[in-house]
């Protein structure tokens, strides 16, 4: 039974953005492009006032409002820092949707017009799936992680209260994770919904930031792996064009096949037949469909590229700050929590640090590979067999080698590359900056 071709690449992503409300994103084959239609406009309207202006306005507000220690503070920040940052993401995802949707129809519609491995790409939308799902995951545990403490300290909060006599002052009631709450909420009453509402908020911020980071993710790997399937195309496409034109032959070729069946390839074979029925010119047209095709699919992946770097390409600066700023904030508080020994608080701080390290690393790593999957490209020229084609097939073959060996890279608004060695950089300037910050800590400590 034959399989009928993958659709839908980005299911999962597009009902999480959906229930977000980050646009009722379409699937390509529907052939819509309107993201906000009718009740869902206010939907979103609704969504992004409470959860995105509301919920990270009051994240914003904590750590510039009353006496923080340094402890709360740097943990706020670390929040302020990630989701604040993370509203030029949500900007792009507004206002940009088309172009993202152009680029979603490229790599599933538009690609198939010219060679494919279903196959591969089945594969790389499980492996899109398998990012998303573990990643949503591990943000499920770093915020449940962080509500686990809270609610061991509230526990503790309420053995200290009750053994207070009446006269004695009772300490702050604290929520899991700093956010600055506009009403007390220090009794039973208010103290519940005010930690609902935090996990929810959490919960929503959270979703936002993973769902657009993995779906970014995600349509890089589909964007490599077309350079995947295009090697194969370009490698292939000699002994394809001989494949199809022995199809199509009407002739007795048996004994033809009995001569070389032993002492040649079946790729060889199939040369031996067409080149003793059809005459050079037949051969030579149809071996300049195939490689016309794989020229125009090539330019095709590389607009769709380009468009891609351009469209998200403040993203990438915005995820290559926030980043570096945060993970150089929760590494002095993963510091300061080791060296006092909160297990508890430590557990959710090293969460919060991976956390941080896989969101830049997945963006990195995929752009990297993009890069390398795109100059082999070259490397397939050399392999179809091109000595056997007429020298104005070569040409077409050089033009494509010669566009092949300029890289082709995402940037982070032209300013760096997503590659390896970004990746290596932020990392290195984030212990940098974590090196000033602790040094200048100790001295502090000691002038006091």
């Amino acid at each position: 039974m034959l399989q009928s071709r993958p659709k839908r690449y980005f299911a999962v992503h597009f009902l999480l953005l959906r229930f977000l409300g980050l646009g009722w994103w379409h699937h390509p084959e529907e052939g819509k492009t309107e993201n906000f239609p009718g009740w869902y406009f206010y939907y979103s309207i609704v969504t992004e006032i409470v959860w995105v202006a509301g919920f990270v306005g009051l994240e914003t507000i904590d750590p510039f409002v009353g006496e923080k220690d340094l402890d709360r503070f740097m943990f706020s920040l670390s929040f302020v820092i990630t989701h604040n940052l993370t509203l030029i993401k949500l900007y792009i995802f507004f206002f940009k949707n088309k172009d993202i949707q152009d680029i979603v129809r490229t790599l599933e519609i538009d690609i198939y017009d010219y060679y494919q491995n279903d196959k591969k790409n089945r594969a790389t939308v499980r492996l899109s799936k398998m990012l998303t799902g573990a990643f949503l995951f591990f943000g499920w545990m770093t915020i449940g992680n962080g509500n686990v403490y809270g609610t061991i300290q509230d526990l503790r909060w309420r053995a200290i209260v009750a053994n207070l006599n009446d006269t004695s002052s009772r300490p702050v009631r604290t929520l899991p994770q700093p956010i600055y709450i506009p009403w007390n909420y220090q009794n039973d009453k208010s103290y519940i919904p005010t930690f609902v509402l935090e996990t929810i908020g959490l919960l929503w911020t959270g979703h936002i930031v993973m769902t657009i980071d993995t779906f970014i993710a995600s349509l890089i790997l589909h964007m490599s792996s077309q350079f995947v399937i295009l090697h194969e195309a370009i490698t292939t496409a000699y002994d394809r064009t001989m494949l199809k034109l022995r199809e199509g032959i009407s002739h007795d070729t048996e004994e033809l096949q009995a001569e070389g069946s032993v002492t040649i390839s079946p790729e060889e074979n199939n040369e031996r037949i067409v080149e003793s029925f059809l005459t050079k010119a037949e051969i030579e047209n149809e071996l300049q469909k195939t490689l016309t095709n794989c020229f125009r699919q090539h330019q095709l992946l590389i607009n769709c590229v380009e468009k891609f770097s351009r469209t998200y390409s403040y993203g990438f600066m915005t995820q290559l700050l926030s980043s570096m700023a945060a993970i150089c904030v929760v590494m002095v508080q993963v510091s300061q929590d080791a060296s006092s020994f909160k297990s508890i608080k430590l557990v959710t701080s090293l969460a919060f640090f991976v956390a941080m390290i896989i969101q830049l690393a997945i963006q990195c790593f995929t752009g990297n590979e993009l890069t390398l999957q795109a100059e082999r490209i070259s490397d397939a020229v050399m392999q179809c067999k091109w000595e056997r084609m007429p020298v104005r097939h070569r040409r077409q073959l050089l033009l494509i080698m010669m566009r092949a060996q300029r890289p082709l890279r995402l940037t982070a608004a032209g300013f760096t590359n997503m590659d390896n060695a970004c990746f290596l950089a932020i990392m290195k300037a984030a212990y940098s900056y974590y090196a000033v910050l602790s040094q200048k800590q100790q001295e502090d400590n000691k002038s006091l």
